[in-house]
């Protein structure tokens, strides 16, 4: 599986690979207004061309085998994805997110990284691209107070405009979609751009510092990601929870304030602000945050998350309906089922809890989720037996 970059303050977490509508950029003010910048360090970071850099050996050899197809009559996109495959035989697919030349040095990287190899390829060979957000349900990996998920691009590599499009209107323009990691247990996040794409790599590399307690290095990265998407959710959720992270709780909920007055919001921020906010003497607030918190939910994962907080406080046949709901949304992801065998194992319905366990076994194509599954379905039938 894929890492993206992703916090837990308490009990909520935070997601680099999460897209959020926004309201127009002249409307809303820069959320670095709000920084504490003098209590931060700024670092250097990587350029954006250095992202997407190759070494000029691996260009010549790119371009020469992207003459010869085209020469063969292969199309364009279907070049660079034949090259990409070929390259990637032995490719280590792990949670690092690294650079063009990263990638090809070390022979692995995430689903971030390959799709600025994709990329630094696509622009060698003067292919257009378009990006998709593909999120998975995760199985929860903690580390101390942090969560990894499973979120990942999805790159197209499209095909020359046909001479009949420039008579026309192209609903769909032909392409070759490369995915690093299909899965029957995905589900569609939301379109994304080239600058999104960057974005996402500095993101992932400020919640990596941050991991790290390099405060310094998170900070610079996070502003060199807002160069490129100052309204995205997540990042203002990195910040707050940067902020927290340094003792700066103040500065923290005043971020965290701002997301909320201008609707740039997503769940995990508003998780994040509602945790920190908990202790506070402010119910209307709180009770603000938790109608957000239901009102907002569209993926799968969100309402997955929303059945898993009114689990915690007993409703669970709120919990029941909104996992059924899922599961009649998108069969084909595993943990509905897990969370419902969760629920009839609490009541003590041993048959209904074995019966959904096998169905999220069957459901998960990852081999982790599927192991996790296994193990318990194992248990219970050791218990009836």
């Amino acid at each position: 599986m894929i890492k993206t970059a992703v916090l837990l303050l308490f009990t909520a977490q935070l997601i680099a690979c999460s897209s959020t509508k926004t309201t127009p950029l002249e409307e809303t003010p820069s959320v670095e207004e709000l920084f504490n910048h003098a209590a931060f360090e700024h670092q250097s970071t990587i350029e954006e061309h250095d992202i997407f850099s190759l070494p000029k050996q691996e260009q010549d050899k790119f371009l020469a085998y992207f003459k010869t197809a085209l020469d063969k009559g292969t199309r364009p996109d279907k070049a660079v994805f034949n090259y990409l495959k070929k390259r990637l035989d032995q490719f280590t697919y792990d949670g690092a997110t690294l650079t063009a030349r990263e990638s090809l040095e070390k022979n692995e990287g995430n689903c971030i990284s390959l799709a600025i190899l994709t990329q630094a390829y696509a622009t060698l060979a003067k292919v257009e691209t378009t990006f998709r957000e593909v999120g998975t349900v995760p199985v929860f990996r903690k580390n101390n107070n942090t969560i990894l998920i499973s979120n990942h691009f999805r790159t197209k590599l499209l095909a020359p405009n046909s001479p009949s499009a420039a008579n026309q209107f192209e609903i769909i323009r032909a392409g070759t979609v490369v995915d690093y990691f299909p899965a029957q247990d995905s589900f569609f996040i939301d379109t994304a751009s080239y600058d999104d794409l960057i974005a996402k790599y500095y993101a992932n590399k400020a919640v990596d510092s941050l991991l790290n307690e390099n405060f310094n290095q998170s900070y610079s990265f996070l502003t060199s990601a807002l160069n490129y998407s100052p309204n995205d959710a997540e990042l203002i959720n990195i910040a707050a929870i940067l902020h927290r992270r340094k003792g700066l709780q103040n500065d923290a909920l005043e971020l965290f304030k701002f997301a909320d007055k201008h609707h740039l919001t997503s769940q995990n921020l508003i998780s994040n602000y509602l945790s920190l906010v908990k202790n506070q003497d402010n119910t209307e607030l709180i009770n603000h945050l938790e109608n957000l918190l239901d009102s907002s939910a569209s993926t799968p994962f969100d309402k997955i998350q929303l059945a898993q907080r009114a689990i915690k406080k007993g409703s669970y046949n709120k919990a029941i309906r909104e996992l059924k709901e899922v599961i009649v949304e998108t069969p084909y992801i595993p943990e509905p089922y897990f969370e419902l065998a969760r629920i009839y194992y609490t009541k003590g319905e041993m048959e209904n809890t074995e019966r959904l366990l096998a169905l999220a076994i069957e459901k998960s194509s990852d081999p982790q989720k599927r192991s996790l599954f296994q193990a318990k379905h194992d248990a219970i039938s050791k218990k009836k037996h």
